[in-house]
């Protein structure tokens, strides 16, 4: 390090503000809280990109729909920059894997590319770029664990300007070994790679000193965990090391395969008092026929029975889940077999889409012969059919009373707090009360619905 550089490290300069946009999944999510872990020797995180010198746009690449986005938003930016001399744009995430260099050409103004194993580059690629060198890119596998660094869970940092402890969200493994032929993620995230528990332990207890009571435990298959370690140690096993850390009151995770569901992680789910009672388990289709075109490698009857066990020992667990309508050669039959899985299951919640092909995968080189009106009407029948669903389950929370582990505040109020329930539903107080702080698990009666959340008022006494 030069004599210059080394006295300017030295000065207290007043931190720069980032802005970080995210599309996708849980594991975007995350990778932007780590960003801005990474990034916090230099930044601050602000609310708005007019505020920011630094904007980076965490991209997902599982629907073409996000790409699209991805190209919206980076002109939007291009504007903005034109009003603020010297602000950086970067793009990150999936779509930044899959792309590369060509984002380069298709994003004027672009001053940094890099991928989901290279986040720990991040600050030297915005000084290389501070320093007058050209656009970079860096989207090779080379991230080791030990680069990121530990208990960098908090939720959201720029919510009404207050972190948020109470849930932390730990990266388990990354990665995905399966060759469902719809998915991008293996090539966007690469092989499954497991971390090694002693570092999972270690970033719990750093995050339960912190004050976190909940961890969620993220992965592209979270019960494979650990196959790929020496020796091997099983998800089962993970779930209970992380359960006997003082301070951890909750434990979640995204998401299970079902085809790696055995016995023991039903009796685990089911009997850990620690674990929540949800399950966000992918079915993707209720077509055998279509799961076999997919290459789920599981079938209706095992999805079914997993949920029948599951119910049969923890009645009140809530079942939520991935589908996609409109795979290639789906028809009106296969659609309306999902639609009997809704049925049969009753879903707390799904996150549903139409597909759309993604490039390199096996699924995009498959004739399509559903109109893309016909995919969108078989997405809206979906989603009709589970807002109906989702309204009466949440009709048979009205008039119980639940624990709510309360951990942000409202966004539609930020003087009334709001929390969730072990089944993952949103609880939100109808005004402040003394009793209900952040971090508190609170005893509350829910007096009533909306469409998607609950309402809830304390229990005095």
């Amino acid at each position: 390090m030069s004599t210059e550089s080394q006295s300017s490290t030295k000065k207290s300069v007043p931190k720069q503000g980032v802005y970080i946009r995210t599309f996708g999944c849980q594991m975007n999510e995350h990778d932007s809280q780590k960003l801005y872990k990474i990034l916090e020797k230099d930044y601050q995180p602000v609310d708005a990109p007019e505020k920011a010198d630094l904007v980076l746009i965490n991209t997902c690449s599982i629907r073409d729909k996000a790409e699209q986005k991805l190209y919206s938003v980076l002109g939007e930016m291009r504007e903005l920059k034109s009003s603020r001399p010297g602000m950086m744009v970067g793009v990150c995430g999936c779509v930044a894997q899959q792309e590369g260099e060509s984002i380069l050409k298709y994003g004027r103004g672009v001053d940094l590319v890099f991928g989901t194993h290279n986040l720990s580059l991040a600050p030297s690629l915005i000084q290389l770029r501070k320093n007058g060198a050209p656009p970079q890119v860096a989207v090779n596998y080379r991230e080791d664990w030990e680069d990121l660094p530990l208990g960098f869970a908090d939720t959201d940092p720029t919510r009404h300007g207050k972190t948020n402890h109470v849930t932390a969200f730990i990266s388990i493994s990354r990665g995905c070994d399966k060759s469902c032929t719809y998915c991008i993620v293996p090539t966007t995230r690469g092989p499954e790679v497991s971390r090694a528990i002693a570092e999972i332990e270690r970033e719990v207890k750093i995050a339960a000193h912190r004050g976190t009571k909940e961890v969620v435990l993220l992965g592209q298959t979270v019960n494979s965990y650990g196959r790929d370690l020496s020796p091997k140690i099983s998800f089962v096993n993970l779930l209970d090391r992380v359960s006997a850390i003082d301070g951890i009151e909750r434990i979640r995770f995204m998401s299970p395969h079902p085809q790696e569901v055995r016995a023991d992680f039903i009796e685990c789910v089911s009997s850990n008092p620690k674990v929540c009672h949800h399950i966000h388990m992918p079915l993707q289709s209720g077509s055998d026929r279509i799961l076999r075109l997919m290459n789920r490698n599981y079938r209706r009857a095992k999805y079914l029975k997993i949920i029948e066990e599951l119910k049969s020992r923890v009645p009140d667990m809530a079942i939520t889940t991935d589908i996609i309508v409109g795979f290639p050669g789906e028809t009106e039959e296969d659609f309306q077999q999902t639609l009997e899985v809704m049925e049969a299951v009753q879903f707390d919640l799904v996150y549903s889409f139409a597909f759309s092909p993604r490039p390199g995968t096996v699924a995009a080189s498959i004739p399509e012969l559903i109109s893309q009106e016909e995919k969108l009407s078989r997405l809206h029948a979906l989603q009709a059919k589970q807002e109906r669903i989702m309204a009466s389950r949440l009709s048979q929370w009205v008039g119980k009373t639940v624990d709510v582990l309360v951990d942000s505040y409202s966004k539609h109020n930020d003087q009334i707090l709001q929390g969730r329930i072990s089944q993952n539903f949103v609880v939100n107080y109808a005004a402040p009360h003394a009793g209900v702080t952040i971090g508190s698990v609170v005893k509350t009666h829910i007096i009533g619905q909306k469409r998607f959340t609950l309402i809830g008022e304390p229990v005095v006494g």
